[in-house]
C-alpha cells in the first residue's frame, strides 16, 4: 500500500503540476489521504502531527511529507523534524531527519542560514551516534533549481536519512521499519538536547538553575525536557483551561491584583520531578494529571535547587510556613 502510495505520487505529480491547483484530486491525496495512511501505521506516535502539503495556493517545486512531535514544533518553518523529501525530477524520495528553515532566512543571509542548518544537522548526528549504522548522513541532492529555493535549503539541513529510488522501490515492510526506526530517532532527539546548546538554557531554567561544576550531562538534559515541556504552548494552554488562573500554591490571583492587564495570566507547571524524566522513551503528557499552574513567584520557588522535588512537598512547606 505504501509503495504504491510513493509511487502514485511520482508518477502523477509532473503532470498534475502543469494543472490547475486549486481542487486537483492529485493535491488532495498528498495533503490529506497520504499523511492519514501512514500516521494509522504508527500508533505509538499518536501524539505527532502528520502533514503532506503540494504547496501554497500554487504547485511546489517538490511534494515532500514531514512529521512533527508538538514538544518540538507544529510547522515546518522550523525546528526538527522527519521529512520525506522528493526530488525535483521525481526519480527518488529522502527520508530525512532535516530542519525548519524559514526564520534563519529571516534573519540570516541565504549563505548564513545553511551554514546554521549544516552546522545543527551535526549536532544532531552527534547527539545520536548509534543510528549513524541504521541511517547514513550523505548529502541530499534534491536537484534544486537555485539557492534560494526550499530544496537548496533542505540540503544542509540534513542529518540522517535514506534514499528510495522510483525504479527500485522499497517494499511496505521497508517503508515501514525505516520509518518507525526515525520516529523512535526524532523522540530520542528531543530528549537529548535535539539543536539546542545544553549549556544555554534561558527563562526559569537559566535563571533558577544555573549549573554547577559537577552538573552532568544527563541533568542537563532533563532540565532541558523539563523546560520543552512546559514551554509548550497547547499543553500551557491545556492546562490553564483545566486548572483555572489562580495558583494553587498560594491562591495568588494576577486578575484581581492587576486588573485586566493580569486576567487569564498563569504560568504552567510540569508536575513530573526533573529526576523521574525517561532517558529515551515517551513522555506521557496530560494537562488534567501532570501540570499545575502556579504564579511567577512560586514557579521560580519550585525550579530553585534545594526546593522539594514533588509538587505536593512544595505546597505542604508553603502552608506551614504561611499559617
Amino acid at each position: 500500500m505504501l509503495r504504491e502510495s510513493f509511487l502514485k505520487i511520482m508518477t502523477e505529480y509532473p503532470a498534475a503540476s502543469k494543472e490547475q491547483f486549486a481542487g486537483h484530486k492529485l493535491a488532495a491525496y498528498i495533503r490529506n489521504t497520504f499523511p492519514k495512511e501512514l500516521a494509522k501505521l504508527f500508533p505509538a506516535f499518536e501524539d505527532f502531527i502528520w502533514v503532506g502539503p503540494a504547496g501554497q495556493g500554487q504547485w511546489a517545486d517538490a511534494p515532500w511529507l514531514a512529521i512533527f512531535d508538538p514538544l518540538v514544533t507544529d510547522t515546518a518553518q522550523d525546528g526538527y523534524y522527519p521529512v520525506y523529501l522528493f526530488t525535483k525530477s521525481l526519480d527518488s524520495v529522502f527520508l530525512s531527519l532535516n530542519q525548519g528553515m524559514t526564520k534563519l532566512r529571516n534573519e540570516y543571509t541565504g549563505v548564513q542560514a545553511r551554514e546554521i542548518l549544516a552546522n545543527r544537522a551535526e549536532i544532531l548526528r552527534m547527539r545520536l551516534p548509534e543510528y549513524a549504522e541504521k541511517f547514513n548522513d550523505k548529502k541530499l541532492e534534491l536537484q534544486h533549481t537555485g539557492e534560494s529555493t526550499r530544496l537548496a535549503f533542505y540540503e544542509p539541513g540534513h542529518a540522517f536519512g535514506v534514499c528510495y529510488f522510483k525504479n527500485n522501490f522499497p517494499p511496505d515492510e521497508t517503508i515501514i521499519s525505516d520509518l518507525n526506526s526515525m520516529l523512535q530517532l526524532y523522540r530520542l532527539a528531543t530528549i537529548r538536547g535535539g539543536i539546542d546548546d545544553l549549556d544555554n538554557i534561558h527563562a526559569i531554567a537559566e535563571e533558577q538553575h544555573t549549573y554547577d561544576a559537577d552538573t552532568t550531562l544527563e541533568e542537563k538534559r532533563k532540565l532541558r525536557l523539563h523546560y520543552v515541556i512546559e514551554r509548550n504552548s497547547k499543553l500551557a494552554k491545556e492546562a490553564k483551561k483545566v486548572h483555572g488562573y489562580t495558583c494553587q500554591v498560594c491562591e495568588f490571583d494576577f486578575g484581581k491584583t492587576y486588573g485586566k492587564l493580569g486576567e487569564m495570566y498563569i504560568e504552567a507547571h510540569h508536575l513530573v520531578p526533573i529526576s523521574k524524566l525517561p532517558k529515551d522513551k515517551k513522555i506521557e503528557l496530560s494537562a488534567l494529571k501532570d501540570f499545575a499552574v502556579v504564579c511567577a513567584n512560586c514557579h521560580r520557588m519550585i525550579h530553585r535547587k534545594g526546593a522539594p522535588e514533588s509538587f505536593e512537598d512544595f505546597k505542604r512547606q508553603y502552608l506551614e510556613i504561611n499559617k
